[in-house]
């Protein structure tokens, strides 16, 4: 079995471009690529972000709570970015020098996703897409008719990791296929049977597009992920069910459960 990921460079995307299944059909045009069946379209969640105009001029953030500036201290973060980091959070978890760490729609991640990097400008600071399943579900319906190839759709984004130094992919929003493999109750090399291990396919899939992907100027906000044997059939219809998969409640995590409030 062999796996290939295919880089698609595209340009700079802005705010003028709204139609991002428009922007995707493009750039693989540009970049002579042809979808086959099977292939999963990895998208950068930056270039949704941009599309949909979830950018914030850091000049007009503004009636900052006292909160935030008790937070900005400690994290040393400045204070418009910190208020923008409260208003996309659930819940804020606490934080150290450079990062806040926060829960957002059940993935905990630093500064609730917020960042300043490829935000437009440096006057700029830029938010998560607004609802990365249901765009993922608009790619990959609208590719799928038009292009007549049956394919798997991955909004991805980085974070990183308990103990671990530096960034590493993972999966915001999928469509069209399970993000989950289940190999609970299969036999191991050894005949013991698995009861606890489940592989986040999409997480991995992202981890594999980031090489290319990058985090600064490669502008290769799109990867192709190409020649897995057969894609997890999507049993669960609802598009929002099926990205639930990739959740757990943090009494379950073993990195969360032991330090969440009881």
């Amino acid at each position: 079995m062999k796996i290939e990921f295919i880089g698609i460079q595209t340009k700079i995307i802005t705010t003028n471009d709204r139609d991002i299944v428009q922007f995707v059909r493009n750039a693989l045009r540009e970049n002579e690529c042809e979808l086959q069946d099977n292939d999963f379209v990895i998208i950068a969640s930056k270039i949704i972000s941009t599309a949909e105009g979830c950018q914030y001029k850091i000049s007009d953030i503004k009636d900052i709570r006292q909160e935030t500036y008790e937070l900005a201290q400690k994290s040393r973060l400045d204070p418009r970015f910190v208020e923008l980091v409260f208003r996309e959070s659930d819940e804020i978890i606490g934080a150290v020098p450079g990062a806040v760490l926060a829960l957002k729609n059940g993935i905990l991640q630093a500064n609730a996703g917020v960042d300043q990097s490829n935000s437009g400008g440096k006057e700029y600071y830029i938010t998560l897409p607004r609802d990365p399943a249901e765009t993922a579900n608009k790619i990959h319906l609208q590719l799928e008719i038009e292009l007549s190839v049956s394919i798997g759709v991955i909004i991805a984004d980085s974070k990183t990791h308990p103990l671990r130094r530096g960034t590493s992919g993972f999966a915001l929003g999928v469509a069209g296929f399970s993000p989950i493999i289940d190999d609970r109750g299969t036999i191991d090399l050894f005949n013991r049977k698995m009861n606890i291990t489940t592989r986040a396919l999409a997480d991995n899939l992202v981890c594999g597009a980031e090489i290319l992907m990058g985090e600064s100027n490669e502008q290769i906000p799109i990867v192709i992920a190409r020649g897995y044997e057969k894609m997890p059939v999507q049993t669960i219809i609802d598009v929002y069910e099926n990205n639930e998969q990739m959740k757990m409640d943090p009494v379950q995590c073993i990195y969360m459960g032991p330090l969440w409030k009881k």
